[in-house]
């Protein structure tokens, strides 16, 4: 069992958010944070949303905004996170903002811009994209961590930030903390380390409210060490959107004989919204974006189904593949029905230029999870229904759907023809998917899927590369890496690899370049992030993919 000290741990946890509150400073010296552990943006044409962590309580949290005040929401019960929503702002503007405790400046100004009208015709977008930034630094010591050093992480962000993206994307997996998957492993390891984490800490009561009570004071630790430290204030300038997978829920993605981990639980659900409204600003609403969609809120905010929204020149249409996963057999989704038609609808549209769909997971590639689009599982080569690997404890598996899938859903796969179809049927614009989980980096041609072909406008299927990753790949979890799911056909510019890294798009109406940067620390020195160059450099045309 592992055996940590519970004052040692808050002692470093100290640490750990003095380096956040002064991660920000290391590359931009004269910038004065003041209180602000944590602060990110986001924005569309005519809103800047704004969640803000303060090291102390705040008695009268303001937005100054080109000396507009905005009062700050309370994201919490001791006064010391808030939201903040400007409205009405005028499109591709940059706002000078401060934070303010009532009329006493916290902050230094910095800058942040709408984005372009909807209507417009910009040149150019670029997009820092990239997947499981998740994991809490009592995992990320030593060289056969589960995670890399937040010091590691936020090398490579830094990275990606140095081309000065306009804005950036995260897809999934920004909090690690599992209760049953964990705690109820059959693994005897994996529950042992897990109570000895909980029990440093603090046990997660799942019957008990998130706000308000203990359980508020460990998350803010669970989850608050696994995103401030990363993030910090490098983000203030660079509109950020962050995309839910079902590490957000506080589960794995596990399906077996004792519990099945979604659609989330209630406890999952006030772990989640807690983080989520503390920690992570939401998707705005939008005219492309209907009020209907599930999980809006009264203020037309959404925490799990979003776009953005860049003049007429691209659309990025963001989703959740865990939230609202159902299990209704061949009508099963991974997403609703009216999400799916959203989808489907705004693939249809071809008045914007470019358009690409993120998912939470991915498509064309299995490592034989119970979640996935693809009835693929690990053929431990018993006979009868196969349950989801993971631990695998060194073993080796190959994937097989000769044999069928625990609490797998068809639906699943007939949601996912539906919407490659809709991808590959749009006249002007290439089908574009990027997405994250599978914890590797690469980009495949999705050329045909079942009965369907794709050959006329293949779908270009780019994993994003893992900012967080250690050593919990797939190959060493699942006993398989990153594989081509079955009745999938590919064609193979950059095959999939288990790496870290990032992915730059520069989208013009032309042509999406896409680069992607890997890097592992088992064959790299630290210092060869900050100098990192692609190792895949394509142009994807209107009318193909051109190297």
């Amino acid at each position: 069992m592992v055996n940590i000290d519970r004052r040692q741990f808050l002692q470093s946890s100290v640490v750990l958010t003095a380096l956040a509150g002064s991660c920000s400073s290391l590359s931009n010296q004269n910038w004065k944070a003041g209180p602000v552990k944590h602060l990110i943006p986001s924005a569309n044409h005519s809103h800047i949303s704004l969640k803000a962590v303060f090291s102390r309580q705040i008695n009268d949290a303001v937005l100054l905004i080109d000396g507009k005040k905005i009062n700050g929401r309370p994201t919490d019960s001791r006064g010391h996170g808030f939201a903040f929503d400007a409205k009405e702002l005028r499109p591709n503007t940059s706002y000078e903002l401060a934070l303010m405790e009532g009329d006493t400046r916290l902050t230094d100004s910095w800058l942040l811009s709408t984005t372009p009208d909807p209507k417009s015709r910009p040149k150019h977008l670029r997009l820092l994209v990239f997947t499981c930034a998740g994991g809490h630094p009592l995992m990320s010591k030593g060289e056969q961590s589960p995670f890399l050093p937040h010091s590691t992480r936020r090398r490579l962000l830094q990275r990606g930030l140095s081309f000065k993206p306009h804005a950036m994307i995260a897809i999934g997996d920004h909090v690690y903390w599992d209760q049953r998957t964990w705690l109820e492993s059959s693994k005897s390891s994996i529950r042992d380390f897990s109570s000895g984490l909980y029990n440093a800490i603090g046990m997660l009561d799942r019957r008990a409210p998130a706000y308000g009570g203990t359980n508020e004071a460990i998350l803010k630790i669970v989850a608050g060490e696994q995103i401030t430290p990363l993030y910090g204030t490098e983000l203030r300038s660079t509109p950020s959107y962050f995309i839910n997978d079902d590490h957000d829920y506080f589960e794995n993605d596990e399906a077996n004989d004792r519990y099945v981990t979604l659609p989330p639980e209630s406890y999952q659900k006030q772990f989640f919204s807690f983080v989520r409204d503390h920690y992570l600003p939401d998707f705005l609403p939008s005219a492309d974006v209907p009020n209907a969609l599930s999980g809006t809120m009264l203020n037309g905010h959404n925490r799990h189904f979003g776009a953005l929204r860049w003049g007429r020149l691209s659309e990025t249409l963001m989703y959740d593949c865990a939230g609202f996963l159902s299990l209704k057999g061949e009508t099963a989704g991974l997403v609703p029905p009216e999400v799916e038609r959203w989808l489907c609808d705004r693939s249809t549209d071809e008045t914007v230029e470019q358009l690409m769909h993120i998912p939470s997971h991915p498509f064309g590639w299995s490592a034989g999870k119970w979640r996935e689009w693809y009835p693929d599982v690990a053929d431990s080569g018993q006979t009868g229904t196969q349950t989801a690997k993971m631990y695998a404890d060194g073993q080796r598996f190959q994937l097989t759907t000769g044999k069928p899938k625990f609490m797998w859903q068809k639906g699943w796969w007939n949601q996912h023809q539906r919407l490659l179809e809709a991808l590959s049927n749009q006249k002007r614009r290439p089908g574009v998917v990027l997405s994250g989980d599978l914890h590797a980096t690469g980009h495949s041609q999705i050329v045909g899927s079942g009965e369907l072909s794709f050959a006329s406008n293949p779908i270009h299927s780019i994993i994003t590369g893992p900012l967080g990753t250690g050593s919990g790949w797939p190959s060493k979890a699942r006993g398989t890496p990153p594989t081509v799911a079955s009745h999938i056909r590919l064609d193979n510019p950059a095959p999939v690899t288990e790496r870290n890294g990032f992915t730059l798009l520069d989208i013009t109406p032309d042509n999406i370049r896409m680069r992607l940067f890997a890097w592992r620390r088992e064959n790299s020195s630290l210092s060869d992030i900050d100098t990192l160059k692609p190792y895949h450099d394509v142009k994807i045309k209107k009318q193909g993919l051109s190297i």
